[in-house]
């Protein structure tokens, strides 16, 4: 046991004399040289919003009022201390009632109160970032205003909302993934994607691939080497061409690849299980390259 703390505290030190990144969402300490966690659980020593008379609340446009309404507190003490009267009490509480009654009133506004509360479901299901899902709720607002949600489940916008978001954010979430965590449809996500990107002259971002790789290594919980070498065969691939019109979940392969040349035990199936696409688009993708004859470059 000493001996490990002592082998951790040297690859700290030596890690440390590189940039080292800091996961406020995690809490990791990473290396940007090697992609080692250097520590775990670190506390997070950004301010934080405290309510003084100097600092207000701060808005966002993930909750329905954008945090400008006030609210009525449930207590029934005076600014003094002393407790309210029998006949004010019941007109607090009346006051209370009609507060809460008139945050969504209409249903636009019930709408779009159902609409993110689904959206921090997702969040917290999918490990997005703040970023993302106020991407969302600001084109599900805008999809909103456009009358673009109307005649369509809430879940099949904020679904393809979502996923704008993700890919604008170059966070690597599929719209499977969406509608598996959703339990919606995927067709209906699609749908209702598309029409958002006509309506709303929406200009979205493609997907970088190796992303793709990064997030299936790390699934499989491939090593650094591997990871590194599947890299290399991509950008290989892409100055060939090899790459251009192809499902960008097909890139798999290239980490079936690395694996044969960083002797490292992956099978197909393993791929498939992560990735989602099947052994034959593999095998299929195999077959292009060695037709290219660009598997001989890499001693295959």
């Amino acid at each position: 046991m000493v001996q490990k703390m002592i082998e951790d505290k040297g690859d700290f030190l030596l890690c440390a004399q590189s940039i080292v990144i800091t996961d406020f969402e995690t809490g990791e300490l990473i290396c940007s040289k090697c992609g080692k966690v250097l520590q775990e659980k670190t506390t997070d020593t950004r301010k934080e919003w405290t309510s003084t008379a100097d600092h207000s609340m701060p808005t966002s446009m993930t909750m329905h009022d954008m945090g400008l309404s006030t609210v009525i507190g449930r207590s029934n003490h005076d600014f003094g201390g002393k407790p309210l009267g029998y006949t004010m009490n019941q007109s607090m509480r009346r006051m209370r009632l009609w507060d809460s009654r008139s945050q969504a009133h209409i249903p636009s506004d019930k709408n779009l109160k159902t609409a993110l509360y689904e959206m921090v479901k997702l969040k917290e299901k999918l490990g997005l970032s703040d970023a993302v899902i106020g991407r969302a709720a600001y084109l599900y607002r805008k999809a909103s205003k456009a009358h673009l949600v109307r005649g369509r489940t809430i879940k099949s916008v904020v679904g393809a909302c979502m996923y704008i978001a993700c890919r604008d954010m170059e966070t690597t979430r599929t719209i499977t993934d969406i509608a598996n965590h959703l339990q919606e449809k995927r067709k209906t996500i699609a749908k209702s994607y598309r029409i958002l990107f006509q309506n709303l002259m929406l200009s979205v971002i493609v997907a970088d691939p190796i992303n793709d790789i990064v997030k299936f290594a790390n699934n499989l919980q491939l090593p650094e080497i591997t990871k590194r070498e599947a890299i290399r065969i991509f950008n290989i691939l892409k100055e060939k061409e090899l790459v251009a019109g192809k499902n960008p979940h097909a890139v798999a392969a290239v980490l079936y690849i690395a694996g044969i040349k960083t002797n490292v035990p992956l099978s197909q199936h393993n791929i498939t299980q992560v990735s989602g696409i099947t052994s034959v688009t593999i095998r299929n993708r195999l077959h292009d390259y060695k037709k290219h004859r660009v598997l001989s470059e890499f001693g295959l």
